[in-house]
């Protein structure tokens, strides 16, 4: 080499590469402070979206859980499910799970309506669900996609 810092040479603008690799080839302390810009919003994209006013959170932290996995209400009273992620329901309807059950006098309950597919039907990430328990007793409903690796949970209404 002829002794000439490069590096130094390429900042000054005296490089014989041309102006144009100066955009496409930033120093490093460029290249970290965009890489540290870009990380400061990055806890708030892994997180799931916030529910304050959900009784039930679906898929928190990507886990196929409920949150809390049991709850017991007053009659009259409506539950909301919050969907921290994709790809999950809530189906309280026996004949689309044989871990779905409900008092006798309990209308059968889902977040997808009556002709669409359990397994299909899913609630996107960010969405609610809200049900209105009308009649006291044990209502055990399930995410149909992950009933068998134990996405259940139970509402008890007094």
């Amino acid at each position: 080499m002829d002794g000439v810092d490069r590096g130094r040479q390429r900042r000054s603008g005296r490089s014989k590469v041309g102006a144009w690799r100066e955009f496409f080839r930033p120093t490093r302390r460029e290249t970290v402070a965009a890489l540290g810009a870009g990380l400061v919003g990055l806890p708030g994209c892994l997180s799931g979206p916030s529910f304050p006013d959900a009784d039930v959170v679906a898929g928190a932290d990507g886990e196929n859980t409920f949150e809390p996995a049991a709850l017991t209400v007053a009659v009259g009273n409506s539950v909301t499910w919050g969907f921290a992620s994709a790809g999950h329901n809530v189906c309280c309807r026996p004949e689309d799970s044989d871990d779905a059950g409900l008092p006798a006098d309990a209308a059968a309950f889902a977040s997808y309506g009556p002709d669409e597919s359990p397994e299909g039907s899913l609630v996107p990430r960010g969405g609610t669900y809200e049900y209105t328990f009308e009649v006291p007793g044990t209502y055990d409903y399930v995410c149909v996609p992950h009933e068998s690796l134990g996405m259940t949970g139970t509402v008890t209404v007094e």
